[in-house]
Parts: C-alpha cells; structure tokens; sequence
C-alpha cells in the first residue's frame, strides 16, 4: 500500500470511529450550530442599535463573519488532532509516529479527522450567503476563481499556527494554556473588522500574528470595499494566499526543530 493509501486509511479509520458514537456526534454538531448562532445574534443586535461597525453595514459584517467560521471549519477537519497533542508528548505517544517509515505530522494529522466541523461550514456558508445577499457582492469570474485561493491561505494561517504552537510542547511539554489563547481565544479578535483597534494592534494582527489576512484583507476584494481602512496599498487584498505559504513554512520549520530537540519519555 502507498503512503497516500495508508493515510487515506487512517482517515475512514478515524472517521467510523467518530460515528460509532452517533449520538455525541449529534450532540456536538448542534451545540457546535447553537454556539455559532449565538455570536452571530450578538453581532446582528449590534448591528441593529448601530447600523454599522467602522463603516462595515449588516451584510458586510455578515460576510466577514462568515468567511471566518467556514475557513476555521476546514482549518478544524485537517488540524484538530494538533489541539492535544501536549498528551502525546507527556505520554510518549509520540514515539509511536517517530519510529514508523511515514512523517510524523501527517500521520498525527491523519490520526484525527474532525468531521464535527460540518456544523462550521452550516453556520459559515449561511453567513456567507446572506452577507454577499445584503452587501450585494457581485461574483465576478475573478471573485469566484480567488475564493478557493483566499480559503486555501486563511487554513495554512490557522493550520500554521496550530503547528507551531503544537511545537512548543516539545520543549516546554504544556502547552494547553498557549492552545487556548492561540487557537481559540485569538479568533475572536477577527469577528469584526480589524479598522475597529488601535494602530498597533492592525499592525499586530497584519505581521507578528497575521489573522486579518484570514478574512479582513481577502473581504475588501469580495466586498468592493476599496483601500479605505486599509493598512498598506490595495495589493494586500490579495495576499493571504502567499501569507498562509509563508506562516504554515515557517510554522514548518519551527515543528523539525522542535522535532529535533525532543527527548523520548523514557530518556
């Protein structure tokens, strides 16, 4: 069998495993769908008492909302098992993918495949329609070719640094605390456009941790917005393709080092 065909196999393995417990599956699914409806009714009852947020109207917020839940789903159905992986390395589960002939992060990315997700694309695709309804975004042949593209770079952003702060683990061994902040917490600073903070936060989120290139920039493009509240020349719309190259390659490297530092549990 080929590498393609064994992580192909892990993938349905972890997949029926999920779904022998359908129930929880269910279960996750809706709370997932219900937690989701529940930001995006905060926002919308923002929006009702103030119009717009930085310039942004209903449809537009609706948008960028929604291009940011439906990226986080596919960031969450290849990088999910990323989120624990502080208990391979305290456990010394991690020995088991070293000293198999396959690399070590595909088989831990094929060892999980979150297929909960499917209540980030409901949510995110809802959001996606009625925003592009509301803001009237015309889907041009350029928008529609750009959208896998701009989807494509916002999951190597998320994915990048998923892995990178999965690294961290191999030499601090905890690193629960970093994945909170990081990978969920951080999220929430994306909901609304980035115009909203203060100078060195945009620049903040633009270079050092570059989630507005996840949904801010690319939506600019799709929402005709112009550079208005951009930060740098219009160019940057269309950059999170080359942003999330960037990111998840140095997110890459970071993860052989640590790889290269690691000591067994049993050293």
């Amino acid at each position: 069998m080929s590498e393609f065909g064994i992580y192909l196999k892990m993938i349905v393995t972890s997949i029926r495993a999920k779904m022998e417990y359908r129930l929880t599956f269910v279960f996750t699914f809706f709370a997932l769908v219900v937690f989701y409806l529940g930001q995006l009714g905060v926002i919308l009852i923002m929006l009702s008492k103030f119009k717009s947020i930085a310039g942004w109207t209903i449809g537009e917020i609706m948008f960028l909302y929604g291009l940011m839940v439906f990226s986080q789903g596919l960031t969450t159905v290849f990088f999910a098992s990323l989120n624990d992986f502080e208990s391979l390395i305290i456990n010394g589960d991690f020995d088991r993918f070293l000293v198999r002939p396959l690399d070590p992060l595909t088989q831990i990315l094929s060892s999980r495949f979150e297929i909960t997700s499917m209540a980030h694309f409901f949510i995110g695709s809802t959001a996606l329609y009625f925003g592009s309804t509301y803001a009237e975004v015309e889907w041009t042949f350029f928008k529609v070719m750009f959208f896998p593209l701009a989807l494509l770079g916002a999951v190597l952003i998320q994915g990048g640094i998923r892995l990178a702060v999965s690294a961290v683990a191999f030499w601090t061994l905890r690193n629960r605390a970093l994945v909170h902040t990081a990978v969920y917490s951080s999220k929430e600073m994306i909901y609304y456009p980035i115009s909203i903070y203060k100078l060195w936060v945009q620049y903040f989120l633009t270079f050092l941790f570059p989630l507005a290139f996840v949904n801010f920039y690319p939506s600019h493009y799709f929402l005709n917005r112009g550079s208005s509240d951009l930060l740098f020349h219009p160019v940057i719309q269309f950059m999170t393709p080359v942003m999330g190259l960037m990111v998840f390659a140095a997110a890459y490297a970071f993860w052989k080092a640590g790889i290269r530092n690691y000591q067994s549990a049993g050293h």
